[in-house]
């Protein structure tokens, strides 16, 4: 089949997705804001269940829709590690997660970051399984096969895919997080491959939205895509970040993808294990050799894999 007849089959494919998926909404959101709903199952059904050309396409029609997307990734380290599927109450309030800091998490309830983290996953327009061990929980519960959509492999294939088959759309990155020289390192690296930056900043600095609103002056009708790199072991900021920030995401037409440590893997600083590691899914045992105190946490919550199969789909804990 030539390249144009299998593009032709995936527009059709993921337009007939997308009928779907606006077509069942309104029953979707009845269900999942169900009381009588367990939170994982709620958390199990926000996961994109199709291929990454489809997340690509389907990304896409949402931001052409709606004006503006958020894009989470989540991988089974976080759903154990911060306790995902339990429910949670929060007496901090809201706005107070909006221009807050790595210092200020260090002085909240870890309910409360808990509570906002849990909220972020399920009003995520777009939730991407990342990582083996959230693909074998989900397939012993639904018995449905999830694509690993991880940001370090999917965010330069979403770039990729906009090139090749969206050429003429124009796209701005706008880049937010890390530390400041690594973020240099990432600029540097996607003007070499042909993206343009518009903006960066560091992420231990609240986003200055007026310096952001000049750079984008001119640019609306193009993807303006907000890239997150704000999250460490300890705490989701990104996603919470982007949840107490949707009005203005809404407002500067953002597509936005909380990519965790992509940037520390792209330039470098982190790295990936070579491809037989990562086919054969050792990817986490490298890592944890590798740099043992970055990861240890977040194998061991992984590792609490087996322990939520039990609790969760053979004694049913709702």
């Amino acid at each position: 089949m030539s390249s144009r007849a299998k593009r032709g089959d995936l527009i059709f494919n993921n337009r007939l997705l997308r009928f779907r998926l606006s077509g069942s909404s309104q029953w979707l959101n009845h269900i999942l804001d169900s009381k009588y709903i367990s939170v994982y199952k709620r958390i199990l059904n926000t996961l994109f269940q199709w291929n990454t050309d489809q997340a690509c396409e389907h990304i896409l029609g949402l931001y052409d829709k709606k004006g503006f997307c958020i894009v989470d990734y989540l991988y089974f380290a976080n759903v154990a590690g911060k306790k995902l599927f339990s429910r949670h109450q929060s007496n901090t309030p809201v706005e107070d997660f909006s221009e807050a800091l790595l210092s200020d998490y260090k002085n909240i309830n870890i309910h409360g970051i808990y509570a906002l983290y849990q909220q972020a996953i399920l009003d995520a327009d777009v939730v991407l399984p990342d990582g083996i061990a959230l693909q074998l929980f989900t397939y012993f519960a639904k018995k449905k096969r999830l694509k690993n959509l991880n940001g370090t492999d999917f965010c330069p294939y979403f770039l990729s895919y906009i090139k090749e088959y969206h050429p003429g759309r124009a796209m701005n990155i706008i880049l937010y997080g890390t530390y400041p020289h690594l973020l240099k390192k990432t600029q540097d690296l996607l003007l070499k491959q042909g993206y343009t930056v518009v903006y960066a900043q560091d992420g231990y600095t609240n986003l200055d939205w007026n310096a952001l609103e000049l750079s984008l002056k001119g640019r609306w009708e193009a993807i303006n895509l907000l890239l997150v790199a704000r999250t460490t072991p300890e705490y989701p900021i990104q996603e919470i970040w982007a949840l107490t920030n949707r009005e203005n995401i809404h407002k500067y037409k953002l597509l936005v993808m909380n990519q965790w440590g992509t940037f520390d893997f792209w330039v470098g600083e982190q790295k990936r294990a070579p491809k037989l590691i990562r086919t054969i899914k050792l990817e986490w045992l490298r890592r944890l050799v590798s740099d043992p105190k970055r990861n240890m946490k977040k194998v061991l919550s992984t590792l609490a894999l087996f322990r939520y199969i039990f609790s969760y789909l053979i004694l049913k804990k709702e």
